[in-house]
Protein backbone atom coordinates (compact mmCIF):
# COMPACT_ATOMS: atom_id res chain seq x y z
CA UNK A 1 0.00 0.00 0.00
CA UNK A 2 2.76 2.10 0.91
CA UNK A 3 3.95 1.65 -3.15
CA UNK A 4 0.97 3.61 -3.89
CA UNK A 5 1.69 7.01 -2.89
CA UNK A 6 5.39 6.94 -2.76
CA UNK A 7 5.25 7.47 -6.92
CA UNK A 8 3.04 10.34 -6.96
CA UNK A 9 5.02 11.94 -3.82
CA UNK A 10 8.01 11.25 -5.56
CA UNK A 11 6.84 13.34 -8.97
CA UNK A 12 5.73 16.00 -7.24
CA UNK A 13 8.89 16.43 -5.33
CA UNK A 14 10.80 16.32 -8.85
CA UNK A 15 8.68 18.54 -10.11
CA UNK A 16 8.95 21.29 -7.63
CA UNK A 17 12.93 21.23 -7.44
CA UNK A 18 12.55 21.40 -11.55
CA UNK A 19 10.62 25.10 -11.14
CA UNK A 20 13.42 26.04 -8.17
CA UNK A 21 16.22 25.10 -10.16
CA UNK A 22 14.70 26.75 -13.37
CA UNK A 23 14.18 29.86 -11.55
CA UNK A 24 17.84 30.00 -9.91
CA UNK A 25 19.96 29.15 -13.44
CA UNK A 26 17.21 31.66 -15.36
CA UNK A 27 16.13 29.29 -17.72
CA UNK A 28 13.08 30.56 -17.28
CA UNK A 29 10.86 32.69 -14.78
CA UNK A 30 7.27 31.75 -14.06
CA UNK A 31 5.27 35.49 -13.12
CA UNK A 32 1.97 35.21 -11.93
CA UNK A 33 0.55 35.39 -15.49
CA UNK A 34 2.97 34.48 -17.87
CA UNK A 35 6.42 32.94 -18.45
CA UNK A 36 9.35 35.13 -19.49
CA UNK A 37 11.40 32.49 -21.37
CA UNK A 38 15.77 33.66 -21.02
CA UNK A 39 16.82 35.26 -23.84
CA UNK A 40 13.33 35.97 -25.22
CA UNK A 41 13.20 39.22 -27.09
CA UNK A 42 11.18 42.09 -26.18
CA UNK A 43 9.71 45.33 -27.42
CA UNK A 44 9.31 48.43 -25.45
CA UNK A 45 5.60 48.05 -25.32
CA UNK A 46 5.99 43.98 -23.84
CA UNK A 47 7.12 45.83 -20.69
CA UNK A 48 4.84 45.00 -17.96
CA UNK A 49 5.12 46.56 -13.99
CA UNK A 50 5.41 42.82 -12.70
CA UNK A 51 9.03 42.62 -14.67
CA UNK A 52 12.02 43.47 -12.96
CA UNK A 53 14.99 45.26 -14.03
CA UNK A 54 17.00 42.14 -15.36
CA UNK A 55 14.03 40.40 -16.97
CA UNK A 56 13.64 43.94 -18.93
CA UNK A 57 17.17 44.09 -19.92
CA UNK A 58 17.48 40.67 -21.23
CA UNK A 59 14.61 40.69 -23.27
CA UNK A 60 15.73 44.60 -24.65
CA UNK A 61 19.54 43.11 -24.89
CA UNK A 62 20.56 46.51 -23.40
CA UNK A 63 22.63 46.39 -19.67
CA UNK A 64 20.64 46.35 -16.79
CA UNK A 65 22.09 49.38 -15.36
CA UNK A 66 21.46 51.51 -18.35
CA UNK A 67 18.04 51.19 -17.45
CA UNK A 68 18.63 51.76 -13.99
CA UNK A 69 20.56 54.83 -15.26
CA UNK A 70 17.02 55.80 -17.30
CA UNK A 71 14.79 54.81 -14.26
CA UNK A 72 16.70 56.31 -11.47
CA UNK A 73 18.72 58.95 -13.01
CA UNK A 74 19.58 60.81 -9.93
CA UNK A 75 20.83 57.31 -8.15
CA UNK A 76 21.24 54.59 -10.13
CA UNK A 77 22.44 52.22 -7.48
CA UNK A 78 18.86 52.69 -5.62
CA UNK A 79 17.31 50.26 -7.78
CA UNK A 80 19.05 46.66 -8.91
CA UNK A 81 18.16 44.27 -11.25
CA UNK A 82 15.49 42.31 -9.02
CA UNK A 83 13.74 45.67 -8.79
CA UNK A 84 10.02 45.36 -10.39
CA UNK A 85 8.84 48.17 -12.41
CA UNK A 86 5.75 48.09 -9.76
CA UNK A 87 8.20 49.02 -6.65
CA UNK A 88 10.10 51.70 -8.81
CA UNK A 89 6.83 53.99 -8.16
CA UNK A 90 7.92 53.36 -4.11
CA UNK A 91 11.44 53.86 -4.63
CA UNK A 92 11.97 56.48 -7.27
CA UNK A 93 9.67 59.55 -6.99
CA UNK A 94 7.80 59.96 -10.03
CA UNK A 95 8.66 57.09 -11.55
CA UNK A 96 6.18 55.75 -14.14
CA UNK A 97 6.09 53.04 -16.27
CA UNK A 98 4.40 54.54 -19.19
CA UNK A 99 7.09 57.85 -19.40
CA UNK A 100 10.20 54.86 -18.52
CA UNK A 101 9.20 52.93 -21.97
CA UNK A 102 9.21 56.56 -24.03
CA UNK A 103 12.62 56.71 -22.39
CA UNK A 104 13.80 53.19 -23.02
CA UNK A 105 12.53 53.69 -26.82
CA UNK A 106 14.31 57.10 -27.40
CA UNK A 107 17.43 55.68 -25.71
CA UNK A 108 17.13 52.46 -28.07
CA UNK A 109 16.96 54.71 -31.26
CA UNK A 110 20.00 56.83 -29.72
CA UNK A 111 21.59 53.07 -30.09
CA UNK A 112 20.64 52.84 -33.47
CA UNK A 113 18.90 49.63 -32.22
CA UNK A 114 15.02 51.25 -32.36
CA UNK A 115 12.77 53.08 -33.78
CA UNK A 116 14.08 57.36 -34.54
CA UNK A 117 13.02 59.19 -31.48
CA UNK A 118 14.43 62.71 -30.47
CA UNK A 119 13.91 62.51 -26.76
CA UNK A 120 16.64 62.07 -24.07
CA UNK A 121 17.04 58.79 -22.62
CA UNK A 122 17.01 60.52 -19.04
CA UNK A 123 14.46 62.92 -19.88
CA UNK A 124 10.84 62.84 -20.36
CA UNK A 125 9.74 62.86 -24.09
CA UNK A 126 9.81 66.55 -25.57
CA UNK A 127 5.91 67.88 -25.87
CA UNK A 128 5.22 69.52 -29.26
CA UNK A 129 2.02 72.34 -28.78
CA UNK A 130 -0.43 73.07 -31.61
CA UNK A 131 0.92 76.64 -33.58
CA UNK A 132 -1.33 79.37 -32.29
CA UNK A 133 -3.15 79.33 -35.82
CA UNK A 134 -3.90 76.11 -35.24
CA UNK A 135 -7.30 74.70 -33.16
CA UNK A 136 -6.99 71.60 -31.53
CA UNK A 137 -8.69 68.43 -33.05
CA UNK A 138 -11.61 66.98 -30.47
CA UNK A 139 -13.39 68.65 -28.06
CA UNK A 140 -10.59 69.50 -25.43
CA UNK A 141 -9.90 72.54 -23.48
CA UNK A 142 -7.17 74.99 -25.82
CA UNK A 143 -3.72 75.07 -24.61
CA UNK A 144 -3.87 79.08 -23.52
CA UNK A 145 -6.31 77.83 -20.28
CA UNK A 146 -3.59 76.12 -19.14
CA UNK A 147 -5.25 72.68 -19.60
CA UNK A 148 -3.40 70.44 -22.07
CA UNK A 149 -4.70 70.32 -25.66
CA UNK A 150 -6.65 67.47 -26.98
CA UNK A 151 -3.86 66.41 -29.12
CA UNK A 152 -1.41 66.27 -26.44
CA UNK A 153 -2.41 63.03 -24.32
CA UNK A 154 1.22 62.81 -23.38
CA UNK A 155 -0.12 64.67 -20.09
CA UNK A 156 -2.05 62.14 -18.77
CA UNK A 157 -0.24 60.31 -15.65
CA UNK A 158 -0.59 58.08 -12.82
CA UNK A 159 -1.69 60.91 -10.39
CA UNK A 160 -4.89 61.92 -12.84
CA UNK A 161 -7.88 60.08 -12.31
CA UNK A 162 -10.41 59.06 -14.63
CA UNK A 163 -12.78 62.14 -13.94
CA UNK A 164 -9.69 64.56 -14.33
CA UNK A 165 -8.78 63.17 -18.16
CA UNK A 166 -12.57 62.88 -19.04
CA UNK A 167 -13.32 66.41 -18.15
CA UNK A 168 -9.92 67.72 -19.93
CA UNK A 169 -10.51 66.03 -22.84
CA UNK A 170 -14.32 66.82 -23.16
CA UNK A 171 -15.67 63.05 -22.68
CA UNK A 172 -18.00 61.14 -20.62
CA UNK A 173 -16.59 59.63 -18.20
CA UNK A 174 -19.02 56.16 -18.16
CA UNK A 175 -17.93 56.19 -21.90
CA UNK A 176 -13.73 56.71 -21.29
CA UNK A 177 -14.83 53.71 -18.55
CA UNK A 178 -16.16 51.39 -21.15
CA UNK A 179 -13.67 52.27 -23.69
CA UNK A 180 -10.32 51.49 -21.20
CA UNK A 181 -11.82 48.24 -20.41
CA UNK A 182 -12.58 49.29 -16.56
CA UNK A 183 -15.89 47.36 -15.09
CA UNK A 184 -19.20 50.07 -14.98
CA UNK A 185 -18.41 49.88 -11.20
CA UNK A 186 -15.15 51.76 -11.14
CA UNK A 187 -14.75 54.78 -8.96
CA UNK A 188 -13.62 57.87 -11.68
CA UNK A 189 -11.65 59.95 -8.71
CA UNK A 190 -9.56 56.84 -8.37
CA UNK A 191 -6.02 57.74 -9.37
CA UNK A 192 -5.00 55.73 -12.28
CA UNK A 193 -1.69 54.52 -10.69
CA UNK A 194 -4.40 53.09 -8.16
CA UNK A 195 -6.08 51.46 -11.34
CA UNK A 196 -3.03 50.04 -12.47
CA UNK A 197 -2.06 48.07 -9.32
CA UNK A 198 -5.86 47.07 -8.98
CA UNK A 199 -7.29 45.78 -12.70
CA UNK A 200 -5.11 43.47 -14.24
CA UNK A 201 -3.35 44.85 -17.84
CA UNK A 202 -4.52 48.48 -17.11
CA UNK A 203 -2.02 50.74 -17.72
CA UNK A 204 -1.74 54.63 -18.15
CA UNK A 205 -1.19 54.33 -21.94
CA UNK A 206 -4.67 52.33 -21.82
CA UNK A 207 -6.32 55.51 -20.95
CA UNK A 208 -3.88 57.94 -23.96
CA UNK A 209 -5.45 55.12 -26.52
CA UNK A 210 -8.89 55.16 -24.99
CA UNK A 211 -8.71 59.09 -25.40
CA UNK A 212 -7.08 59.58 -28.96
CA UNK A 213 -9.89 56.63 -30.11
CA UNK A 214 -13.09 58.93 -28.55
CA UNK A 215 -11.73 62.07 -29.79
Amino acid sequence: MKRLWILPALFIAIMAGGVGIANATGVWVASGREVVVAGQALGVDDLKGWMTLQQAADGLGVPVADLAAIASPANPGLVSGATAFKDLEKLVPGFELSTFKEQVRAFLAARGTGPAASASPTAAPAQTAPAASETPKGTGTPTGSGTPAASDTQTIRGSTTLRQVAATYGLDVARLAQECGLPADVDPDTTLKDLTATVPGFEVGTVRDAVERLR
